[in-house]
């Protein structure tokens, strides 16, 4: 076949069709128009064209998008490549397409059902490939089931030998802070993504068939709308659930107008053995200095560190606050005075579902609007953009719910099973600044007259 791919779709399908390179997942898109699920649809044609046999595996989250796009994205390059009489579709609840070589192609909609969480439906499948189309709609917990059905990896040829092949999958998507920004996106950034992944950034100037019309709307648009779909900005968020904007974000550690003034105070999120990190910042005002940042701390360790720091900086016990929802429910017990933090506690404003989401509104109020400054280390730096970029609103749709965030959990999830440590450090502080914005911390004194 004569098909002329793009630089960035023929590097893709290079990677997808070599069987010697180890890799098995490959993510591919990041912008609009960069030609994500032609490629996907014109690779899974011409596997089942090579493999006799075989299946591939199409799908999407919902079934609606899937047919309305996807679908007729796979019947145009079924009709470029001239093989639209070779090919029987049975659709209804088969949504298949049958080749005359006995391959096969499944679509399907991968949405979450609470009635199978795990995904069970899809149990039975025995596959060879899989084309995750818009990969960053879809849990993570469908696309490892997904892969856990690569069973149909080899088969016969016309000859009589046999094709074998590793399993592989491409996800197309759009930026976003889930999983594939976690698993793919910042590894590659970072130099740290695994040997069996690719990353390859389709951005619309890559496709040479756009139009300029098209680019033109494109940039008429809003600013995250050009960031994410024009430059493939995976930072920039458009979630409507998201707490923090991401410029305001970045500038959290650039804004010098805001002076260390004010009142003294610590918080300090606690963690021992087997724990996340022990981290704790001491303020000034609303500055905060990260003082301690540990991945392991016996209990003595941590009771003797946070006591120096509170020494040092003279910071009052009464400022200083700790998670007590963990390990560091202890400290009370050692350090007399010290504010405990329990996250479920009753918050101050009836509007929140509890002190967390109380406090960490309060920090995402503060941060959007440049109220508060952090000092620390360029890697401290990147983990709390990370953290706070993917914190996100809960039951955003539910408009009689109390305002809540979500679980940590599911924030482990996006962050890729790291604890957003940095950011509970910076919440707990929030305590002493509920209510309107204040120069920082703030002690009540009382001064007893000797008339």
């Amino acid at each position: 076949m004569d098909v002329k791919l793009n630089d960035k779709q023929f590097e893709a399908y290079d990677i997808l069709t070599d069987m010697d390179n180890g890799v098995t997942e490959l993510l591919y898109g990041g912008g609009a128009r960069g030609g994500k699920s032609w490629l996907g649809c014109f690779w899974q044609i011409t596997n089942r064209l090579k493999y006799p046999k075989s299946v591939g595996f199409i799908c999407r989250e919902q079934l609606i998008q899937l047919m309305d796009t996807t679908f007729k994205t796979f019947l145009e390059v079924l009709d470029f490549l001239g093989l639209t009489q070779q090919v029987v579709y049975k659709g209804g609840m088969v949504n298949s397409f049958f080749f005359p070589n006995g391959s096969m192609i499944y679509f399907r909609s991968v949405q979450y059902k609470p009635r199978d969480p795990n995904f069970d439906r899809f149990g039975s499948y025995s596959i060879t490939d899989l084309f995750v189309d818009e990969s960053q709609e879809i849990a993570e917990k469908a696309i490892n089931v997904l892969r856990a059905r690569f069973s149909l990896l080899e088969g016969p040829n016309p000859d009589g030998t046999k094709w074998h092949v590793i399993p592989k999958s491409m996800y197309s998507c759009n930026p976003s802070r889930g999983w594939n920004y976690t698993q793919f996106v910042k590894p590659a950034k970072d130099g740290t993504l695994a040997p069996f992944r690719r990353f390859i950034k389709a951005l619309p100037k890559d496709n040479p068939y756009i139009t300029q019309d098209y680019i033109d709307n494109l940039l008429r648009s809003d600013k995250i709308t050009i960031q994410r779909l024009y430059y493939g900005n995976f930072e920039y968020d458009d979630d409507p659930a998201s707490l923090i904007d991401y410029d305001a974000l970045v500038d959290l550690f650039h804004n010098e107008h805001i002076q260390q003034v004010g009142g003294r105070s610590c918080s300090a999120d606690i963690a021992t053995k087997g724990r996340d990190r022990f981290v704790a910042g001491s303020w000034i005002g609303n500055v905060c200095t990260i003082r301690i940042d540990k991945e392991y701390s016996p209990s003595k360790e941590v009771q003797e560190d946070l006591k120096q720091l509170m020494i040092k900086d003279s910071i009052p016990r009464t400022l200083t606050v700790v998670d007590a929802d963990g390990v560091g429910s202890f400290l009370e017990s050692y350090l007399d005075g010290i504010k405990e933090f329990h996250g479920g506690g009753k918050p101050q404003d009836p509007r929140y579902q509890n002190l967390r989401a109380e406090c960490y509104f309060k920090l995402a109020e503060l941060i959007n609007a440049r109220r508060i400054r952090v000092i620390c280390t360029d890697e401290q730096r990147e983990r709390i953009i990370d953290e706070l970029g993917a914190l996100k609103q809960a039951h955003i749709d539910n408009d009689v719910s109390k305002k809540d965030v979500i679980k940590k959990d599911e924030w482990k999830t996006l962050l890729g099973g790291k604890s957003p440590d940095y950011s509970d450090m910076l919440m707990m502080a929030m305590i002493f600044r509920r209510g309107k914005a204040t120069a920082g911390a703030q002690a009540s004194v009382k001064i007893r007259s000797n008339e």
